[in-house]
C-alpha cells in the first residue's frame, strides 16, 4: 500500500511539474514578445496542441502567401516571421471607418518545452492557417541501460 501511495505522489508531482513547465514557457514567450508589437507589426494568433507523438502549432495568417513565411525551428523554439500585405481595397480607400485587421510585419516566437525532432518538422498552409507539425523525440530521461563492465589487463 505504501508503494502505491508513493507512485500516486510521484505521478501528481510529474503533473505539477508539467503544469509549471507550461506556465514558464508562456511567461518566457510573453516576456520575449513584449515590446515587439508596434503599429506596423503583429503576432499572429496560434493554437498549440500535443499528443504522445507530435506537437502541432496552428497559426492564423489569412491573406499571407506561403512563400512569404519564414519558419525557423531549433531545439528550443519555433520562430514564425513574414509580411502580410495590405489588401488593394484598403490601400485605395480615402478614409477608413473601421480598421481591425492587422497588416505589415509579423513575428511570433514559441518556446518549446518538448524535445522535438527538428529534422522531421513539416509545415502546410491551408485556407489561411499554417499548421506546423513537430514530431517528438523519445525522452530517455529516467530510463536505465545495463552497461557491461570489461576488465582491463592488470600488468
Amino acid at each position: 500500500m505504501v508503494g502505491k501511495a508513493a507512485d500516486l505522489e510521484k505521478l501528481e508531482l510529474e503533473r505539477l511539474r508539467a503544469r509549471v513547465d507550461r506556465l514558464m514557457s508562456a511567461l518566457d514567450e510573453a516576456i520575449e514578445s513584449e515590446g515587439e508589437d508596434s503599429f506596423d507589426s503583429f503576432a499572429p494568433a496560434v493554437d498549440i496542441c500535443e499528443n504522445a507523438d507530435i506537437v502541432c502549432i496552428w497559426a492564423e495568417l489569412p491573406g499571407v502567401r506561403s512563400d512569404s513565411i519564414e519558419l525557423t525551428v531549433t531545439a528550443k523554439e519555433v520562430v514564425l516571421e513574414g509580411d502580410k500585405p495590405h489588401s488593394p481595397v484598403t490601400e485605395r480607400a480615402i478614409s477608413h471607418f473601421c480598421c481591425e485587421r492587422r497588416y505589415g510585419r509579423f513575428h511570433r516566437r514559441i518556446i518549446l518545452r518538448w524535445a522535438v525532432n527538428i529534422n522531421e518538422v513539416s509545415a502546410e498552409m491551408r485556407d489561411g492557417v499554417l499548421q506546423v507539425r513537430l514530431p517528438k523525440l523519445i525522452d530517455r530521461r529516467g530510463k536505465s541501460v545495463r552497461v557491461e563492465v570489461v576488465a582491463a589487463d592488470e600488468t
